[in-house]
């Protein structure tokens, strides 16, 4: 996936507020048999969702945006799935994106796209870099998700050109003890020691024309290597993981799985933090819990951070003459039926410069699955 077109797509789904905007969020298997049935079930998506359009809006508005859903359909490989596939449609968009995380059937026609999953993937499709370490050389990998690409310049890989001599004190010689040999295997030990921090610090910094603040850094080698790699780096603010052992062997796919593992990991360590944070913010009087009252402060301009559960669906009642308050049961004042609160509250939240963080299922179910960091 192409990190700057999802990018200028999100924002596009973010901007756009459209009469008509189409979502269709449909899980796809990778693997035989299921993925069979993914084109029969995306079909069965579609004629549901071309019904609700000519049931509800004007044949003319909508001709163009069946066409849109149409080519986006044709250019689906089922033979080559993902965990899932996005289709957004609207007069000013028209983007197909798989999905690397499973998903969960939704389809929304309202007036803005349903962006929550690919939020939830945005998240995780960050740039790192890998580094190798060994005694003979260091090898260089940009990576994202699970797919890596080795770096080959003028830098890497790099070689460890500095060679260790040494001559063995003679076995045959009377005058050579037991102690002399130690000492000798002691200076040789040392000098080896001098000799890899030395092609590490160097290697250190050729590092810095390749991690940009804030890139997390996964480094692996013997745990030896990785102790002296350790000592000498400058970057130990990007090193997100070491992974002991030697990987030299490992082809691209191989590495891409190990390391990719270890980044999701330090991803998610992020995410349980933000809930430790929230706990915290609470105590200080800037985390809120409920979605009534969450709706409100974000109304207000007052939402920082917003912890959402990915797969949740609320509907509430909103008035026809004050949006600042939702209710979950009809209220008495003239309202009318909003059923994506969610989505509606990560609109607001980003139109405000705020910002939200997509979390996995269940992992609020303290909190209502939902809370927020208020800004005072």
């Amino acid at each position: 996936m192409n990190k700057h077109i999802v990018t200028d797509n999100l924002r596009a789904l973010r901007n756009e507020k459209n009469d008509i905007c189409v979502s269709i969020i449909m899980p796809t298997h990778r693997l035989s048999p299921g993925r069979r049935t993914d084109p029969v079930q995306m079909e069965k998506a579609i004629q549901q969702v071309k019904l609700q359009l000519k049931n509800n809006y004007d044949q003319v508005a909508i001709s163009t945006l069946v066409q849109a859903i149409d080519e986006l359909y044709e250019q689906i490989d089922f033979m080559h799935n993902t965990a899932g596939i996005g289709m957004f449609v609207s007069q000013n968009v028209k983007w197909l994106i798989h999905f690397f995380f499973p998903v969960q059937e939704r389809i929304t026609i309202s007036r803005s796209f349903d962006i929550r999953d690919v939020l939830y993937e945005t998240y995780f499709d960050i740039p790192y870099v890998i580094l190798m370490v060994s005694q003979k050389e260091a090898r260089l990998f940009n990576a994202r998700l699970n797919v890596v690409t080795e770096i080959t310049d003028s830098h890497f890989p790099k070689k460890n050109e500095a060679d260790y001599e040494y001559n063995r004190p003679s076995r045959g010689s009377s005058y050579v003890g037991h102690s002399f040999v130690k000492e000798f295997e002691k200076d040789k030990s040392i000098s080896e020691e001098i000799r890899l921090k030395s092609f590490f610090r160097e290697t250190d910094d050729l590092l810095k024309s390749y991690l940009n603040r804030g890139v997390p850094l996964i480094v692996t080698g013997e745990n030896k290597d990785l102790a002296y790699f350790s000592q000498v780096t400058g970057h130990l603010q990007n090193i997100a993981c070491n992974i002991p052992g030697n990987y030299m062997t490992f082809n691209n796919t191989e590495l891409g799985d190990l390391t990719w593992k270890a980044v999701k990991l330090f991803l998610d360590n992020k995410k349980t933090n933000l809930v430790r944070d929230f706990k915290e913010k609470i105590g200080e009087g800037l985390g809120l819990t409920g979605i009534e009252n969450i709706w409100k402060a974000v109304q207000e301009g007052r939402g920082y951070k917003l912890l959402v559960e990915k797969d949740l669906s609320v509907a509430g009642y909103i008035g026809n003459n004050n949006d600042y308050e939702m209710h979950l049961h009809p209220p008495k004042q003239p309202h009318h039926l909003e059923p994506g609160v969610v989505n509606r509250l990560i609109e607001a939240v980003l139109e405000k410069n705020g910002e939200v963080i997509i979390m996995d299922n269940d992992s609020l179910e303290e909190f209502g699955r939902l809370a927020l960091i208020t800004r005072h």
